[in-house]
C-alpha cells in the first residue's frame, strides 16, 4: 500500500463520499487512489471552483467537503475557493499534489528560491492566514498521522478548511506494515462548565423587558436547532438571524423577526434598538449584521456573546458585556437543562411590539406586479416555491441582497450563499456542492449577468453530471448594485458599463445551447408563476434568464 492509498482510504473512513477533482501530473497517485477507493469524484472545470463546490457540500450536509488538486497552478488555482470556505467557517480538506521532494523549493530552506520543479509552487508557504493548519508531507511514515490530524482540526472548535501537501515521491512511497503508522489522538475535549454564565444570562432575562436572541452560523453548525426551539417555547424571547441562519426557521414563525443587517428586512433597527438584552448564539458583530455600526447597534441593550472564537469575542468594535468562550453544542443543552426549571416573565407585549414591525414594514415590492419585472417580486415567488426538497442559493450583488430579503422559507428548504465576501461568481459552483450533496434535492440557483462570467466553464460540470440544478441569470443589464453606489457615492461616475466594458451582453440562448443546457426565458411578471411550475416540474439542468429592471431599487442603508 502507498501513501496515496491510505489517504484515501482514511478520507473514506471519515465518511467522505464524495470529492471536487481536477486531476494532474502532480497528484496522479492521488487521484488513482481516490478512484480505486470508491469515492465519487466529480471534475471541476477550474480548480478556483473546487473548494467552493466543496464548501457548499460541507454547508448542505454540515459535514466535511474535500478536495483535490494538482501541484503549481492547480495549488494556487484553489487560493479563491479557500480564502471563501476560511471566511465562511466551513470545514474543507483540501489535498494538493507536488513535485518530487527534492525539486520542492522550500525544500532548501537557507535558499530563497521562488520555483524549482516543473509547474512547482511551495504554497504551505503562504496557507497560513487562509487556513486552521496547513503542512506539507515530507515523511512517509507521518502520513496518517498528518491525515487524521488535519482532518479532526477541520471540524473542531469554529469550523474551517486545512491543507495537505503531498509531493509526487511522497504519494507513491510503499508502507510496508501501514498498520504500524503513527496514529493521530485528538486532544481532550473541554468540557468546560457554564453552569454560572448561564444562570448569570437567565437572572438578565427575568430583569429584561425587551430580551432579544441573535442567531448565527455556530448554531447551525453545532446542530443543536432542535434544543434552541425547546428553548424558544420555553423563554418565547425573539430572535433575529445573521443571513447564515437566516432558513433556519420559517418567517412565519411568531418568534422570529427576521435578517437583521445593513441589507436586512426594514424593521432590524427599530427592534435592535429598543431591546434592552440582547443575547448572541453563535454569530460575529459585523459591520453588515451591526447596520454599519457595531458600537452603536443594539445601544440600549446588556449584550451577551457564546462563541467558540476568543478572537471574536475580543473584538473591540461592539462592546459585549458578557464574554462566553463555549461550544453550542455543549452549552445551549446545559441552558436548557437550567432554564427549565425556570420560571420566566411574560415577553407578550414585547413580541407582540415586535410583530406589529413586522407586520408593518414590509417592503412593497414584492408585491409589484409591473414590468420590467421587479426583482424583489421575482425572487419572492421563486422562493414561495421552496419546499424541503429545495436549495436555493445566490450570487453577489443584487440578488444576494434582495434574497435576503424577500426569501421567507414557510416551506421550508435551505440556503447556500457566500456569508462573508458575497463574492460575484460563486452561485454556479456552490449550486454543484449543493447538489452533490443531496441527490434528491433540486437546486435554484440565481447568478447575474455579470457574475455568470467568473465561473460559467462550470455550466459543463452542470449538464455533464445531470445535476438537478436551475439556474436563473437576472439580466439588468449588468452590476446594478455597482452602479448603485457609483451613483450614491460618485455622482454617478460609472465605471462598469455595457459601453465601456461589455458586461451584460452575453447571448445566454446561445450559451445554454453551448453547454446542453435547457433554455427558458421570463421576461414578463405575469410569467413568472406559470413557467416556474414548468422549469420545477423535472429533473433536468436549466439556464433561464430573467429579465428585470436595470434601474432595479434596493432596500437598507449603504455601506
Amino acid at each position: 500500500m502507498n501513501v496515496a492509498e491510505i489517504i484515501a482510504l482514511e478520507l473514506k473512513k471519515n465518511s467522505i463520499k464524495d470529492i471536487f477533482m481536477l486531476t494532474g501530473y502532480g497528484a496522479m497517485y492521488l487521484n488513482d487512489a481516490i478512484e480505486q477507493t470508491g469515492i465519487k469524484y466529480y471534475a471541476a472545470r477550474n480548480e478556483a471552483a473546487a473548494p467552493m463546490m466543496a464548501e457548499a457540500y460541507a454547508k448542505a450536509k454540515n459535514q466535511m467537503g474535500a478536495v483535490c488538486v494538482t501541484a503549481g497552478p492547480g495549488a494556487t488555482n484553489a487560493l479563491p475557493g479557500l480564502a471563501e470556505a476560511f471566511v465562511d467557517s466551513a470545514p474543507i480538506i483540501v489535498i494538493s499534489g507536488q513535485v518530487e521532494n527534492r525539486f520542492c523549493a522550500d525544500t532548501y530552506k537557507n535558499l530563497n528560491i521562488r520555483t524549482l520543479g516543473t509547474a512547482e509552487f511551495s504554497i504551505t508557504r503562504i496557507l497560513d492566514k487562509i487556513t486552521k493548519y496547513a503542512i506539507k508531507i515530507d515523511n512517509p511514515n507521518k502520513c496518517l498521522y498528518l491525515i487524521q490530524k488535519a482532518l479532526y482540526l477541520a471540524r473542531s472548535g469554529r469550523p474551517g478548511p486545512v491543507w495537505i501537501e503531498v509531493p509526487l515521491d511522497i504519494q507513491s512511497a510503499k508502507i510496508k506494515s501501514p498498520n504500524k503508522l503513527k496514529k493521530y489522538y485528538p486532544p481532550k475535549k473541554n468540557t468546560k462548565n457554564n453552569t454560572k454564565d448561564i444562570i448569570k444570562i437567565i437572572e438578565k432575562i427575568k430583569n429584561s423587558k425587551k430580551p432579544l436572541f441573535a442567531i448565527g452560523n455556530g448554531l447551525k453548525q453545532s446542530d443543536q436547532l432542535k434544543n434552541f426551539k425547546k428553548l424558544l417555547s420555553k423563554t418565547k424571547i425573539p430572535f433575529i438571524t445573521t443571513r447564515f441562519a437566516n432558513d433556519l426557521f420559517p418567517y412565519s414563525h411568531k418568534q422570529n423577526l427576521g435578517l437583521c443587517g445593513i441589507k436586512g428586512v426594514p424593521h432590524s433597527k427599530k427592534v435592535t434598538d429598543d431591546c434592552d438584552l440582547l443575547i448572541s448564539f453563535g454569530n460575529r458583530f459585523s459591520p453588515t449584521f451591526c447596520l454599519g455600526n457595531p458600537k452603536t447597534f443594539a445601544k440600549n441593550a446588556y449584550c451577551v456573546s457564546i462563541n467558540n472564537d476568543k478572537d471574536e469575542l475580543n473584538l473591540d468594535l461592539k462592546t459585549i458585556n458578557q464574554k462566553v468562550t463555549a461550544d453550542l453544542e455543549t452549552f445551549i443543552p446545559k441552558f436548557l437543562e437550567i432554564a427549565s426549571k425556570i420560571k420566566f416573565p411574560n415577553f407578550d407585549d414585547w413580541v407582540k411590539f415586535c410583530n406589529i414591525q413586522k407586520t408593518k414594514d414590509v417592503i412593497p415590492n414584492l408585491y409589484s406586479k409591473k414590468n420590467p419585472i421587479d426583482l424583489y417580486r421575482f425572487m419572492y415567488l421563486l422562493g414561495n416555491k421552496c419546499t424541503k426538497k429545495h436549495t436555493l442559493v445566490t450570487d453577489a450583488g443584487s440578488n444576494y441582497y434582495i434574497g435576503g430579503q424577500a426569501w421567507h422559507f414557510n416551506n421550508g428548504g435551505k440556503e447556500i450563499s457566500s456569508g462573508a465576501n458575497a463574492a460575484m461568481g460563486l452561485s454556479l459552483p456552490l449550486s454543484i456542492g449543493a447538489a452533490v450533496s443531496d441527490k434528491k434535492s433540486q437546486v435554484l440557483s440565481v447568478t447575474g449577468d455579470g457574475s455568470i462570467e467568473l465561473n460559467i466553464q462550470e455550466l459543463k460540470t452542470i449538464s455533464h453530471y445531470k445535476l438537478n440544478i436551475k439556474t436563473f441569470v437576472i439580466n439588468n443589464g449588468g452590476y446594478v448594485s455597482m452602479k448603485k453606489w457609483q451613483d450614491n457615492f460618485f455622482a454617478g461616475n460609472r465605471l462598469d458599463t455595457e459601453d465601456l466594458t461589455g458586461v451584460g451582453t452575453l447571448n445566454f440562448h446561445q450559451i445554454a445551447k453551448a453547454f446542453d443546457l435547457k433554455y427558458e426565458i421570463i421576461s414578463k411578471e405575469k410569467e413568472i408563476n406559470s413557467k416556474l411550475k414548468k422549469i420545477l416540474s423535472n429533473n433536468q439542468p436549466y439556464l433561464i434568464e430573467v429579465v428585470t429592471d436595470p434601474n432595479q431599487k434596493i432596500y437598507g442603508k449603504e455601506f
